[in-house]
């Protein structure tokens, strides 16, 4: 109940947030806007649009996870509410659980919100989406838990400029796992190669999570990729999470 209330809490003051509000803003946008990328385009355009459209879900859901969650900790530790929270016989590892599922709840909301926007529109113009869509907007929100964690580990002991920093670095290198495997072992030299090794399996892998291809081209749903990726991401992020959690629970806060 303790952790509930500290979820139900965060999430009150996220969606008070107006960098939330400006990024949907944004995001709706785009997905109105990629019904106008019909006309503008040749070939298959109705593929064009579901991809411009599912893009603009997965780019704008990973902003507001990473713009939230770089500050979800430092924000309480600077205004002063987390010694009145901390105080009371609370925990600090529910206080980081509690902060870290409020804004998991907000990312939900968010990512539900979009994907109903996404319905309307592709029922109006095309047709009722297939499964594969809402199975990749699962796999999305497998990758944004993730995000959400790592952001939250940095919170925990820097201020949110060198969170954002970090953050942002584990988000591109996440997306470009696949391609640093490849070029590193292209290298020739042997450091290198070891090099990238040890970032391609410490560092994560969000393409695992991307299904975003299966979806536009409404392919058959691949169980077996979607298992792989909730075990990989789940047991990540709760790595991730305990690790963040170790460093809040031994930092001086007085």
């Amino acid at each position: 109940m303790r952790i509930w209330a500290l979820a139900t809490n965060t999430f009150r003051e996220a969606v008070r947030d107006r960098v939330l509000y400006s990024i949907l803003f944004f995001a709706v946008g785009v997905l109105l806007l990629s019904v106008a990328v019909q006309e503008l385009t040749i070939g298959d355009q109705a593929k064009v649009v579901r991809s411009v459209a599912q893009g603009a879900i997965d780019l704008f859901g990973s902003l507001i996870a990473m713009f939230l969650g770089i500050s979800i900790v430092y924000k309480e530790i600077e205004r002063k509410t987390a010694y009145t929270i901390l105080s009371k016989p609370i925990a600090r590892w529910r206080f980081v659980v509690g902060k870290y599922l409020g804004l998991v709840l907000t990312l939900a909301v968010e990512v539900a919100f979009l994907l109903l926007l996404y319905v309307l529109l592709m029922t109006f113009q095309q047709k009722f989406p297939p499964g594969i869509v809402f199975v990749s907007m699962g796999t999305l929100m497998l990758e944004l838990l993730l995000l959400t964690a790592w952001a939250t580990l940095f919170s925990t002991f820097s201020t949110p400029v060198t969170a954002s920093a970090f953050t942002l670095a584990i988000f591109v290198i996440g997306h470009l796992a696949d391609d640093i495997w490849l070029f590193g072992n292209q290298a020739e030299s042997e450091s290198l190669r070891q090099m990238a090794r040890v970032l391609y399996w410490a560092l994560p892998n969000f393409e695992v999570f991307s299904l975003r291809v299966e979806a536009v081209h409404e392919l058959p749903i691949p169980w077996q990729r979607v298992g792989w990726a909730a075990a990989y991401g789940l047991a990540y992020t709760s790595a991730v999470l305990g690790l963040a959690v170790a460093i809040f629970r031994h930092r001086d806060l007085k």
